[in-house]
C-alpha cells in the first residue's frame, strides 16, 4: 500500500495535475508514417540513459550490440513490462495520458561452453503509433467573410510494428568479438482524418488509411574488452545497422458516415493496395565504458542516423533531420559478496540521455532530455529483478507548439541458469 501511495505521489508531484489514464500514447507518434521508432532498451539499459553499445554484462543479454553477447555465460531469459505517464502541453490545454504493455522478451544461451559463441532470440516493439488530435477552423464565405459555422477535424492513429530477432556473438580473440543480428519487421498501422460541420449534422466525412509493413534488417557489431589492471577493464563497442527498405501495402478510402449509425458509405477508393518502400536509413553507434568487475561501470554511447538523405517513401521529398543520441550512465554495486546485507548486493544505476529526433515541426527540430535511474535486485545467486525509470521532456512550446513531460517505467527480469553441464558424481 505504501509503495502505491508513493508512486501516485511521485506522478502527482511531477505533473502537478489530476491523473486520468487512456490508451493514447503520444501525439509525436503521428509524425512518422510507421509511428515512433523504439530504442529497444532493456530495463538495465534504460536506467543508464540507454547505455548498451559498450556495456556488455555477465548478468543481462545485450540487445544493442550483438558482439557483446559473449560476455554473458549463462542461459538467460529476459522479459520486461513498460508503462508510462505523459503530460501533453500546448498553448491551450494540458492533458495527462498513459499506458502499459509487454515491452520485450529475450532468450539467450552459450552455444559453446568456452564462451566463443553466444546466441539470443526474442522480440521487441519496433515502432508504435497511438494518438488522438483535433483542430477547429472557421468556415468562410466565397467573398472571404467568416460564417457562423465551424469545421472540426479529428485525427487518430493506431497500430505499430514488431521485430523478431536472432543475434549471435562470436569471440575472435581473447579481447575482440564480432556480432550479427538479423531481424524480421512486420506490422500494421492505420489512421483516420474526419471532419464535421457544426450546423450540418448530416455532414460527416472521413479519410481512412491502412498500411501493412514488412522487411528484413541486419545489424553488425564489434566489442573490445581489454583488461588494463586486475579486474579493471576498458570496453569499446561499435555497431552498424544497415539501411532498411520497409515494403508497405497501403489501402485508403474516402468515407461518409451516417449520424447515429454504424453504417459507412464508401465514397471513393483512393489507394488500393499500393506497394511502396519506406526507407529507414543506416544507423551508426559507438561507445566507450570503464568497468571494475562487480563494483563499478560507467560509459558513454553515441548514435547517428542520416534521416536527412534518402529516407522516407521513395520518390517523395522528406521533411527530416539527422537523428542524434548521446547516452551516459553509471552503475555501482557496494559489495557483491556481502551475504549479510542484501542492499549491498543490489546494483544501483543512473544516467542522462539526449536525443535529437529526425522529424521537424514547423521547420524546428525536436529534442528529448531525460534523467534515468534504476535498480537490479538479486534473486537467488545469479538472477535479477530490474527496475528502470526515465524522467524526461520533449519539444518546446515556443518552437514546436507542443511539449511532452513523461515518466517511463520498466520492470524486467533476468532469469539466469547454467545449462549444458554434465553432472559428475564421486
Amino acid at each position: 500500500m505504501r509503495i502505491k501511495l508513493f508512486c501516485f505521489f511521485l506522478i502527482y508531484f511531477f505533473f502537478g495535475s489530476k491523473v486520468s489514464f487512456s490508451q493514447v500514447t503520444t501525439p509525436f507518434s503521428s509524425l512518422v508514417p510507421v509511428g515512433e521508432i523504439s530504442d529497444n532498451s532493456f530495463a538495465n539499459n534504460l536506467s543508464m540513459g540507454g547505455l548498451g553499445i559498450s556495456n556488455g554484462s555477465f548478468w543481462h543479454l545485450n540487445n544493442q550490440n550483438p558482439a557483446a553477447l559473449v560476455n554473458n555465460r549463462f542461459t538467460t531469459f529476459e522479459m520486461g513490462i513498460a508503462s508510462d505517464v505523459r503530460q501533453i502541453v500546448n498553448n491551450e490545454s494540458k492533458d495527462i495520458i498513459g499506458n502499459g504493455n509487454i515491452n520485450y522478451i529475450g532468450f539467450g544461451f552459450p552455444v559453446l561452453k568456452s564462451g566463443k559463441w553466444t546466441a539470443s532470440f526474442g522480440f521487441n516493439p519496433f515502432s508504435n503509433m497511438n494518438y488522438k488530435l483535433f483542430s477547429e477552423d472557421v468556415i468562410y464565405n466565397v467573398d472571404g467573410s467568416p460564417t457562423s459555422s465551424l469545421v472540426t477535424y479529428d485525427y487518430d492513429g493506431s497500430g505499430g510494428l514488431t521485430e523478431i530477432y536472432l543475434s549471435n556473438g562470436f569471440k575472435i580473440t581473447k579481447e575482440l568479438s564480432l556480432g550479427v543480428k538479423a531481424t524480421y519487421i512486420f506490422g500494421k498501422v492505420s489512421s483516420n482524418i474526419s471532419s464535421t460541420i457544426s450546423n450540418e449534422s448530416q455532414f460527416f466525412s472521413n479519410y481512412y488509411e491502412e498500411s501493412i509493413y514488412n522487411d528484413y534488417s541486419l545489424m553488425t557489431g564489434l566489442f573490445y574488452r581489454k583488461e588494463i589492471n586486475e579486474d579493471k577493464f576498458l570496453k569499446i563497442g561499435l555497431i552498424y545497422d544497415l539501411k532498411t527498405s520497409l515494403e508497405s501495402s497501403t489501402f485508403s478510402q474516402l468515407e461518409r458516415k451516417i449520424p447515429n449509425s454504424l453504417n459507412v458509405l464508401v465514397v471513393d477508393t483512393i489507394l488500393n493496395d499500393v506497394i511502396r518502400d519506406y526507407i529507414i536509413p543506416k544507423n551508426f553507434g559507438f561507445g566507450v565504458s570503464y568497468e571494475i568487475l562487480d563494483k563499478l561501470s560507467f560509459g558513454v554511447d553515441f548514435r547517428f542516423q542520416p534521416w536527412k538523405e534518402n529516407s522516407g517513401f521513395e520518390g517523395q521529398e522528406n521533411n527530416y533531420k539527422n537523428y542524434f543520441q548521446v547516452s551516459t550512465g553509471i552503475e555501482i554495486i557496494p559489495d557483491a559478496e556481502d551475504v549479510n546485507t542484501y542492499f549491498n548486493r543490489v546494483t544501483y544505476r543512473g544516467g542522462l540521455l539526449f536525443k535529437r529526433f529526425p522529424y521537424l515541426i514547423n521547420g524546428e527540430e525536436t529534442n528529448n532530455i531525460a534523467a534515468t535511474f534504476g535498480l537490479s535486485l538479486p534473486i537467488g545467486s545469479i538472477s535479477r529483478i530490474n527496475l528502470g525509470f526515465e524522467l524526461g521532456t520533449r519539444g518546446n512550446l515556443s518552437k514546436t507548439l507542443a511539449k511532452e513531460n513523461y515518466l517511463k517505467f520498466i520492470i524486467g527480469s533476468s532469469i539466469n541458469n547454467i545449462w549444458f553441464i554434465k553432472r559428475k558424481f564421486d
